[in-house]
């Protein structure tokens, strides 16, 4: 039953408009920190959600990567064809969204190391917040035509 759950084509769907929601929730925060402080020097808490959402991310690229996992115990007699589809789009975009995470922590651990070697600057602090919203906003484009694809139920290609 549990893996019936989890293997669902709904689940599938909710949990990446969960991911988009919060991506997009981080992204605006960093929105509103470019726009409302210029011209200061400093990172409010709101913007240092970098490692929330590349543990999101990471753990949601490794639930679709190994998504087949969960659908060969729901299939033990083999995957019907659009489902067997379905899990190869999903194990590539699972891969991305890894490889996004790991992006994302080592951008944001350089400019960490960058800061703690006393490289601390107004100007550094907005290129930090600047790469790592581009960032995320590849990633919440990537998701989004994800959602789109399973929604159409184009999953055949991979999404790249």
């Amino acid at each position: 039953m549990v893996y019936r759950c989890l293997g669902h084509y709904f689940t599938l769907v909710l949990v990446t408009l969960g991911v988009m929601i919060v991506d997009a929730g981080i992204m605006k925060e960093q929105i509103t920190f470019l726009i409302g402080h210029i011209e200061t020097n400093f990172i409010p808490t709101e913007v240092e959600m970098e490692g929330n959402i590349v543990i999101l991310l990471a753990c949601f690229g490794v639930f679709l990567e190994h998504r087949h996992y969960l659908l060969e115990k729901v299939y033990p007699n083999g995957l019907p064809e659009s489902v067997d589809q379905l899990d190869r789009s999903s194990h590539h975009v699972g891969v991305m969204f890894i490889f996004i995470a790991i992006l994302t922590e080592l951008l944001n651990l350089l400019f960490l190391t960058l800061n703690s070697w006393g490289v601390v600057s107004t100007g550094l602090k907005f290129a930090e917040i600047s790469v790592l919203f581009s960032i995320n906003a590849a990633a919440f484009l990537y998701l989004g035509a994800f959602a789109v694809r399973i929604l159409k139920g184009q999953t055949a290609q991979a999404i790249t």
